[in-house]
Parts: structure tokens; sequence; C-alpha cells
């Protein structure tokens, strides 16, 4: 049996997706908090875990890393009417593996369920088309901007390679790496590799 913990500060919306979780075979609710100060305060056995956006003390966005912590095991899926775009990247950042919008709740509750427990992630048609076109746009922004070398290194830096390992594979020195990321920085405005990474969607 699966555990679903429910965290949504509309009550009448939060019971209804108890029922709907408990009419979902092998899976049970048996928890709804108004919001993630009070579930963080008790040690509950959860399995995935429905968190809405918009909520009081606490919002479900800055609430995925301390859940997560608290819970590494369990599976976050973000229930909101949130779609836009910042909001749909940082959840997934930060570590959500699900993500449905509530106008969109013809969407089989049964089928986002399993598809969490079973170790996939999930994504209502709408927000995964957003995906895509964010990542599409923002890899065309990149290529507009930066020369074929360029874009080589940044996608060596945000697969995780070191500076020494990038001038290996580049067949470069380790002096031209630092004088490309330097240019590359300055093409795109930025001071970091944490905007590196933001910008390429990672």
């Amino acid at each position: 049996m699966h555990l679903v913990i429910i965290l949504e500060d509309d009550l009448k919306l939060g019971v209804l997706l108890q029922e709907m979780v408990n009419g979902v075979p092998g899976f049970r609710c048996e928890h709804v908090f108004a919001n993630p100060v009070q579930f963080l305060k008790g040690n509950y056995p959860v399995d995935i875990i429905l968190l809405d956006v918009s909520m009081p003390e606490m919002n479900g966005l800055d609430a995925i890393e301390p859940i997560l912590k608290k819970y590494p095991d369990a599976s976050i899926i973000m229930n909101t009417i949130r779609d836009d775009d910042e909001t749909i990247f940082e959840a997934i950042k930060k570590g959500a593996l699900g993500y449905m919008v509530k106008h969109a709740m013809n969407v089989s509750l049964a089928e986002v369920l399993n598809t969490v427990a079973t170790g996939g992630a999930f994504m209502t048609p709408l927000i995964a088309r957003k995906v895509f076109e964010s990542f599409q746009s923002r890899k065309n922004s990149l290529a507009e901007v930066l020369t074929e070398r360029e874009l080589a290194i940044v996608k060596d830096i945000v697969d995780g390679l070191s500076y020494k390992l990038v001038a290996e594979h580049a067949g470069i020195s380790l002096n031209t790496v630092r004088t490309h990321i330097t240019r590359i920085y300055r093409k795109l405005k930025i001071n970091s590799k944490a905007e590196l990474f933001k910008l390429s969607g990672r």
C-alpha cells in the first residue's frame, strides 16, 4: 500500500483529493494538512505527497527541500493553479517528480499516482509542452549567441565536467578554456556557473 499525504489549504479540495486517492487501488491517504509547517512538525509514514504551491506560512516551492530532507524517499507531486514557466522549473529543479494543474483535473489521478509510484515522473500534457518549448527556446537562444566551440564547452560544463576535463575533451589548454568561459559569461551577461546552469535549463 502506497501512503499519500496531501498539503492543500483549500479544505474542500483537500477532502475531495483524499477521497479520490482512497478510491485508487493500492493507495491510501489518511492525512490532509493546510500548510507544510503543520506537516513538518510531525513524523508520518509517506510515499507520495500532493503539494500545493500557494499556501499560508510556507509556500509549496519553499517546502520542497525541507520535505525531501526529512523524507528523502518521498515523491512530490505539485498540484496547483500555477502554470507559469518559472514556477514549473523551480519545482522540478528542487526535486518535484510530478506537476498537475488544478484546472486540468480531468487527468486520471490513478495514472498520476501509479506513474510516480513505479519510478516515473508525471506532467500533464500542457505542462510537458511548456517544458519542451522552454528547453528548445533556451537552446536556440544560446545557439544564436555562442559559437559551436562555446556551445560544446557549455554542454561539457553543465554535464559536470571540470575545466581540466573540458580542456582534454576539446583538445585545448586549460587557459584557453578559461578564456572561452570568460567570453561566454560576457556574451550571456552572467557571472557564475549557477546562472549558466539556469540558462541551459539544468
